[in-house]
């Protein structure tokens, strides 16, 4: 029977955007220049708004089964799957869309939409946001060219192809990561098996400052509770006006970064409850609907510090959102990604890759997504708000309601 060969695909979430050549590759741009007159979107359509909502609400609950401190990029996974599904056919297609929830969108209209979005987001903003995409193939692998020409004009990909068997491959394309993310994530391929033959990688950074400042003079030592039990840890306060949130028992406030654009969301379960029962309980609608319904009160906000680096495989999170064709070697239609048109790719492995630090100046993020192809073979009466037990957060875009990041805080102890 056929080999059939491993797609890899990285998702990393990072801390800065910075790109170095690498002498060791070749550039297999050549020729496949970006195209700047391609029909592009000129406002965000609610289809695709609501397709990555929809995407990133059931990434969370599909990952919220893992234990301890949690935290994902699932736009960051959405861009690389989108990245792949445009080498993908038939049924692998149909159900890489359906787990997009784009099932209903065009994949050329889903292109255009995450074109967009990447470039006006990041564009003109205080608040350091990137979105780097890359391609790197085994040496003498023969990629399809309309693949890699449609994500060098949608996704500004950056390709390069590379000696796999040298020893130096990893540290290669581990070197471009680190430097992605401002040394936030300094590794994300290991050992590249015989079989594997291309990554796919999205990277995300955002380095924001609060608008309003938390004193480091009013930081102060606090118990939170963990489910393993109470810890000590550094809690930040600050009292004002602040955007309060209150849902069927569920409080939370918007905390904003300088920029304007982008902001802190934390929701604090009822006492009894945990994150998980918010995540289970509420819909994505319920979310949106509570930021849209939010107060301007005075409020005496404590809120722990809290640095965490989180990694897990997504391939068991896709594979119960309906996603598993592409996973399956003799079964995956990758037949648009290679020159010959031959079904013999499929996804071997995806990793994905966060970090993030929030601190009284503001909040620092990173996160790495790939994906791999392989072949077979106070005295004012002021409503008191503490994060004193686990609780939801996330970064959001403030104009679409997008999360950048979203996570679970069980114990702020551990990083």
């Amino acid at each position: 029977m056929k080999n059939k060969i491993t797609l890899f695909i990285c998702l990393i979430l990072i801390a800065s955007m910075i790109f170095t050549g690498c002498s060791s590759s070749v550039n297999l741009m050549e020729g496949i220049k970006p195209n700047n007159e391609i029909g592009v979107m000129r406002q965000m359509d609610e289809k695709f708004n609501q397709a990555i909502l929809n995407f990133t609400w059931n990434m969370f609950k599909e990952s919220s089964s893992n234990e301890g401190n949690l935290m994902i990029s699932p736009i960051s996974a959405y861009f690389a799957l989108a990245m792949a599904a445009n080498g993908a056919d038939g049924d692998t297609k149909t159900e890489m869309m359906k787990a997009l929830s784009a099932e209903n969108v065009p994949l050329d209209d889903l292109n255009k939409g995450l074109n967009y979005w990447m470039n006006t987001i990041t564009k003109d903003r205080i608040a350091k946001f990137s979105i780097t995409n890359s391609i790197w193939y085994r040496e003498g692998f023969k990629a399809n060219k309309d693949f890699l020409q449609t994500n060098a004009d949608y996704y500004s990909a950056y390709i390069r192809s590379l000696d796999f068997m040298q020893k130096s491959a990893p540290d290669t394309i581990n070197g471009w990561v680190k430097e992605a993310t401002n040394d936030k994530i300094d590794k994300i391929v290991g050992e590249i098996n015989d079989d594997l033959v291309m990554y796919i990688i999205n990277a995300i950074y955002f380095n924001g400052d609060w608008k309003y400042e938390f004193s480091a003079n009013k930081t102060r030592k606090e118990s939170f509770n963990a489910p393993s039990g109470k810890v000590e840890t550094d809690f930040m306060s600050r009292r004002g006006k602040m955007d309060y949130l209150e849902f069927n028992g569920v409080t939370g406030v918007i905390l904003p970064y300088l920029d304007g654009q982008f902001a802190f969301v934390g929701l604090l379960p009822e006492e009894g409850e945990t994150p998980k029962d918010i995540i289970n309980n509420l819909t994505v609608l319920d979310l949106i609907n509570l930021m849209k319904n939010k107060e301007e009160k005075n409020i005496e906000l404590s809120i722990p510090k809290f640095e965490v680096s989180y990694e897990d495989s997504l391939i068991n999170e896709l594979s119960n959102m309906g996603m598993k064709l592409p996973f399956e070697p003799y079964s995956a239609d990758f037949s648009k990604m290679n020159e010959s048109g031959e079904k013999d790719l499929f996804i071997g492995e995806i990793k994905h890759k966060t970090y993030i630090r929030v601190d009284e100046k503001g909040t620092e993020a990173a996160a790495v997504t790939s994906i791999g192809v392989e072949a077979t073979s106070m005295p004012v009466e002021f409503p008191r708000l503490t994060f004193d037990r686990p609780f939801v957060y996330g970064i959001v875009d403030v104009t679409t309601g997008i999360p950048l990041f979203i996570g679970i805080m069980e114990n702020p102890a551990v990083k």
